[in-house]
């Protein structure tokens, strides 16, 4: 099966070569989860979303059209009532007309037929491939976006209580004379600019909560795991993408050789075709008094001329060739362009993590520092205090940004080096009668 063919048809008339290797339902999980994580996520969104689903009907319609291509292999039988004035017979004689072909040698016209729709369906395989692949990341990035504003929102509550305590203290010294108004007053601003944060980030994961929920068909709220695939930090790593698994350079593969069978029809439509043909007329008055008169022979024939049709389509077919190789490049450019752009990303990011981490223990000793100087030795201003619970807090608000954005780079490399659905083990189950296999 592994480099023969890229789905396995449920129906018997594809003649596209593939063979059904298995038969496992992506049945969607329990809606009684207690967390919902990435993969359970990805294979929720991939067993029911709509996009999936046109992908799949296209993909039916291109086998019908092999089908209909295959038909100029078999016999055609015509037949129609003929009804006109016979001056002999003074009087209307319906005339029953039957004729029947079949084609011996066409110098490959069926054949190219075929092979363009065969390669039209193989087009449309990679398409459903290129759906599943494109759901995967649109559902990793949603539920990694929940991800990031649930720890966002965690960060954000205790920014607000960091500034909430200082408020406090402020207060209290304020009462006792110790501090001014206008200290009271510009803590109760930091209060209301934390309060503020707080909801626009709460306003954010109610958005990619619902994205995501939409995306897996989900009816109601669902606990979101914090931790993504131990494996998903390593997409990014230095090798080159599986080729054989990318849909979009699939495609162009396949629309390659469509454009090249046409071609070849195009030529094939310049020679003749010989075939068997026979055709009998039954006089229906005198159906039963004479004889019917039949013949039976060999007709080679095509067009002579036909106002350069054929010529003009010969040249459509050669430049759609070109395109089609141009087209090939493009997408190998493109997905090489994108997956070295989020792997350089990616070094850049992973370094600017680790003096994240540095920062922020620096800024939580220096935050306590200033809190002790400030409430003891009255040598720090309130100032020097907000500016320190803020830069603390802005330093967690990056690190948990960085994170997250990493994650997402991550799905990227995934999703451009063609290996997603072998990473979320999608590789050999079947989606509504197709089965994603190697």
């Amino acid at each position: 099966m592994k480099g023969k063919c890229k789905l396995a048809w449920l129906f018997a008339a594809t003649s596209l070569g593939c063979v059904m290797t298995m038969q496992v339902s992506l049945a969607p999980a329990e809606e009684k989860q207690s967390l919902l994580t990435l993969e359970e996520a990805v294979r929720r969104a991939v067993s029911w979303h709509p996009s999936v689903e046109e992908a799949l009907d296209r993909l039916r319609q291109s086998t019908e059209l092999i089908n209909e291509a295959r038909a100029g292999y078999y016999p055609r039988v015509r037949g129609g009532l003929e009804a006109g004035y016979d001056s002999e017979r003074d009087g209307w004689q319906p005339t029953l007309n039957l004729s029947g072909s079949q084609m011996v040698y066409d110098f490959g016209k069926v054949d190219s037929a075929v092979n363009s729709a065969t390669e039209g369906a193989r087009a449309s395989q990679a398409e459903v491939l290129g759906a599943v692949d494109e759901l995967i990341r649109e559902t990793a990035q949603a539920l990694i976006e929940v991800q990031r504003y649930q720890q966002l929102r965690r960060s954000a509550q205790e920014q607000l209580a960091g500034v909430l305590e200082i408020s406090e203290l402020v207060k209290q010294r304020t009462d006792t004379g110790a501090s001014t108004r206008s200290d009271e007053f510009q803590a109760a601003a930091r209060v209301e600019t934390a309060q503020g944060n707080q909801l626009e980030i709460e306003a954010q994961l109610a958005r990619w909560e619902s994205n995501l929920f939409h995306l897996i068909g989900a009816t109601g709220k669902m606990a979101i795991s914090p931790e993504v695939p131990a494996w998903l930090a390593k997409t990014c790593d230095g090798t080159e993408p599986d080729w054989a698994q990318v849909p979009a350079l699939m495609e162009a593969d396949a629309r390659r050789k469509e454009a090249l069978a046409k071609l070849e029809g195009s030529k094939a439509e310049a020679l003749p075709t010989l075939s068997l043909e026979a055709g009998t007329a039954v006089n229906m008055a005198e159906a039963f008094s004479e004889e019917p008169e039949f013949n039976v022979g060999l007709n080679f024939s095509g067009n002579l001329y036909d106002g350069g049709a054929a010529a003009s389509r010969k040249n459509a077919a050669a430049h759609a060739l070109e395109a089609a190789d141009a087209a090939r490049d493009r997408v190998h450019f493109e997905i090489m362009h994108n997956l070295t752009e989020a792997r350089q990303q990616t070094h850049g990011m992973s370094r600017l993590l680790s003096s994240l981490a540095v920062r922020d223990d620096l800024m939580r000793e220096t935050r306590d520092l200033y809190r002790r100087q400030y409430v003891e030795l009255g040598t720090r201003s309130l100032l020097d205090l907000l500016n320190a619970e803020s830069e603390l807090h802005q330093a967690r608000f990056d690190k948990t940004n960085l994170i997250h954005d990493l994650r997402r780079l991550d799905v990227d490399c995934l999703f451009y080096s063609g290996r997603a659905r072998q990473s979320f083990a999608l590789q050999d189950t079947v989606v509504r009668g197709v089965a994603l296999a190697r």
